[in-house]
C-alpha cells in the first residue's frame, strides 16, 4: 500500500510540475515603431516674391521641397526635416527679383538663387532661412 501511495504521489507531483512549467502562455508580440525627432524649418521673407527651397540630404539622397510665401513673418514654419547631423545641399530660388538670402551661416546679397553644399542643418537653430531686400 505504501508503494501505491508513493507511486501515486510521485505521478501527481510529476504532473503538477510538468503542467506548471510547460504551459507557458503565448507571448503577445508588439510591433515596435520608432519615431524620429524632427526639427522645424523656419523662414522669414520680407519681400514680395516667393522662394522655392530644396533640401537634399547628401547621405540618403532624400529631397525636401518647401515654399516660402511672400511677406512671411520671422519664424514661419515651412516644413520639417529629421533632427540629425546629416549634410545637406540647400538650394533657394526666387520667383521674382534678386534678394539677400541667408541659410544658417551662409549668405549672398542681391541674388535670385543660392546653392550651398555641406550644411548640417538638422537642428532647430540651424534650419533657418531669411530672405530680405
Amino acid at each position: 500500500m505504501k508503494k501505491v501511495i508513493l507511486i501515486l504521489t510521485a505521478m501527481i507531483g510529476s504532473i503538477i510540475l510538468n503542467t506548471g512549467f510547460t504551459n507557458i502562455p503565448y507571448a503577445k508580440h508588439k510591433k515596435a515603431t520608432t519615431k524620429f525627432a524632427t526639427v522645424n524649418v523656419t523662414a522669414t521673407n520680407s519681400t514680395t516674391d516667393g522662394v522655392y527651397v530644396r533640401l537634399e540630404n547628401n547621405t540618403s539622397g532624400v529631397v525636401y521641397s518647401f515654399f516660402i510665401q511672400p511677406n512671411s513673418p520671422s519664424g514661419t514654419i515651412i516644413g520639417q526635416i529629421p533632427e540629425n547631423g546629416d549634410v545637406y545641399t540647400v538650394k533657394l530660388t526666387s520667383t521674382g527679383g534678386a534678394h539677400d538670402m541667408w541659410v544658417y551661416w551662409e549668405h549672398q546679397s542681391h541674388v535670385t538663387g543660392l546653392t550651398v553644399s555641406g550644411m548640417s542643418i538638422g537642428c532647430s537653430s540651424c534650419a533657418r532661412i531669411n530672405i530680405f531686400n
